[in-house]
């Protein structure tokens, strides 16, 4: 039966970062640094809110674009945004994969910084569209004009960013933020932020694209509840635009999920006034803790300004990080993403999330310490 799906969808594969995670699956008493979902469980008044809503009756179709109440209270982060201008959807996933099917078509190309995410890609294939990668690898991780301009051409029709990123945790300074900005207007396309980081930043640094009113017309800007708020299972995103493209973009997600789910739409209504603290300090506490023990053995690595993530250089240990991952798994029992399963592919980097509780993270630290100094010693003979 596979002979009527279309070479664009068998031509992409199962994400890396399940792929890997799957792996683990078989390891007796292996620690998970894989996939980027929050230890804490859903807060008390979420869940209440839930059974509320069940109780209540409010478990029949939504208005396509989300219930009024939640679309109001999103709006009210936003300066130059009103309830029309917004789209609530099942996860920032579903609303990246109806932008870019509403948006990209054939020989269409999508500028990505890299390392990106590596759900990015395949929407774009899918639709027939190119993506043109930008390496951040050799800047430092910051995003200049000069790549920008060289990265552009005829056929370019968005640049697609995320802030903070994702595997780096690298937030975007005002200075790329600006260029960027300048960039999108010079040259009349799209910008699509992915914002889902949004609230676990360790400096205040992030700023949102949606403070720029003139850039409005070419943006659209993605966020959700499942990262800041653990609620990963509710699947509850939206997108901010222009009214006029927000209602274009309606017609896409109507016809393809028809709206989210009620009950959980009730739950991040709950969530919404949420003070993050509780969740920033331990957060917090973890990236210190590990910044501190890498900064010590004179590791290489991206210490994050923001997400929950560490991105370790491990070149000096191996020439591909899909055979570190596979032996840190195998031999010492712990589960990390090789940086070639993002997009970009660099081979000379994992990514490790500190999205677990503090004991298992130092339990998997010592392992992973004590394989680096076995990889330092083979190098050193």
């Amino acid at each position: 039966m596979s002979k009527f799906i279309k070479d664009q969808v068998k031509d992409i594969a199962i994400s890396g970062i399940r792929q890997f995670n799957q792996k683990a699956n078989d390891v007796e008493g292996v620690i998970r640094l894989t996939l980027g979902e929050l230890d804490f469980d859903t807060f008390p008044h979420i869940k209440e809110a839930v059974y509320q809503a069940a109780q209540n009756n409010k478990t029949r179709y939504t208005p396509n674009a989300g219930i009024e109440e939640l679309r109001k209270k999103i709006s009210l982060r936003y300066e130059h945004y009103n309830m029309t201008d917004i789209i609530v959807t099942v996860g920032t996933t579903e609303g990246l994969a109806i932008i870019i099917k509403s948006v990209i078509g054939p020989g269409d190309e999508v500028i990505i910084p890299t390392p990106g995410y590596v759900g990015y890609e395949p929407l774009v294939h899918i639709e027939g569209g190119v993506v043109r990668e930008i390496d951040l690898t050799t800047s430092n991780f910051r995003i200049t004009k000069e790549q920008l301009e060289a990265a552009y051409n005829e056929n370019t029709k968005a640049i697609l960013i995320t802030n903070p990123n994702n595997p780096t945790g690298i937030i975007l300074n005002e200075d790329e933020m600006t260029t960027i900005r300048d960039f999108v207007l010079e040259h009349d396309i799209l910008l699509i932020v992915d914002e889902v980081y949004s609230e676990i930043d360790f400096y205040g640094k992030f700023r949102s694209f949606s403070r720029y009113k003139e850039l409005k017309d070419n943006m659209l800007v993605l966020d959700g509840f499942s990262k800041s708020h653990a609620m990963t299972g509710f699947r509850i995103g939206y997108i901010l635009g222009d009214e006029l493209t927000i209602k274009e973009l309606l017609k896409t997600h109507q016809y393809t999920v028809t709206s989210a789910t009620s009950i959980s739409q009730y739950a991040a209504l709950a969530a919404h006034d949420d003070d993050s603290t509780q969740i920033m300090n331990e957060l917090r506490k973890r990236r210190e803790y590990l910044c501190d023990i890498f900064q010590r053995e004179q590791i290489k690595c991206i210490c994050p300004e923001g997400a929950f993530y560490v991105f370790i250089d491990i070149s000096a240990y191996s020439k591909s990080s899909i055979a570190f991952c596979e032996r840190l798994l195998y031999r010492y029992k712990v589960a990390a993403i090789p940086g070639e399963s993002f997009l970009g592919r660099h081979a000379d980097y994992i990514r490790i999330s500190y999205a677990i509780d503090m004991d298992d993270l130092k339990e998997a630290i010592e392992r992973l310490m004590a394989f680096i100094r076995e990889r330092k010693e083979k190098t050193a003979t």
